[in-house]
């Protein structure tokens, strides 16, 4: 038998450039839908009518909560792109019990409010005022 590799901490020197990540938490209405039984989407997929009566849903959603949500998706894919691995990016529904947490922790009223690494709160669309928040904390580390 082989011997077990032990585990190798790395541990940075003085001097050393690392870069650390930031959590950026987005609190904002995310459109969800749920699903029936496994059982059902089974039969539903297998007859055709499992897209239909999923788009049906999506399609009874108000336009503004379809536009904000693809707004958020297209501002988050941007997001990625530009810091890539520096940043951890989580939605959060307010509507969930997480979502209903972190609106009463940090006081959010209005959506979406992005939380940079729980010191910072940042709340609408305004992507100047985000992307100086998030330069901001990335510099600081």
């Amino acid at each position: 038998m082989w011997p077990k590799p032990t585990p190798r901490i790395i541990t940075p020197k003085r001097g050393d450039n690392i870069k650390k990540t930031i959590k950026l938490e987005i609190l904002s209405l995310v459109p969800s839908s749920y699903r029936q039984c496994q059982h059902c989407e089974t039969v539903y997929d297998q007859s055709g009518i499992g897209p239909q009566v999923h788009d049906q849903i999506m399609r009874e959603f108000p336009d503004d909560l379809l536009e904000d949500h693809t707004r958020l998706s297209a501002l988050v894919v941007e997001l990625v792109k530009r810091y890539k691995n520096r940043i951890i990016i989580q939605v959060i529904d307010p509507q969930s019990a997480m979502g209903l947490y972190k609106s009463l922790r940090y006081w959010v009223r209005k959506y979406p409010t992005f939380i940079i690494d729980g010191r910072e709160k940042v709340t609408g669309w305004d992507q100047e005022k985000l992307d100086k928040a998030l330069q901001t904390h990335l510099s600081s580390q």
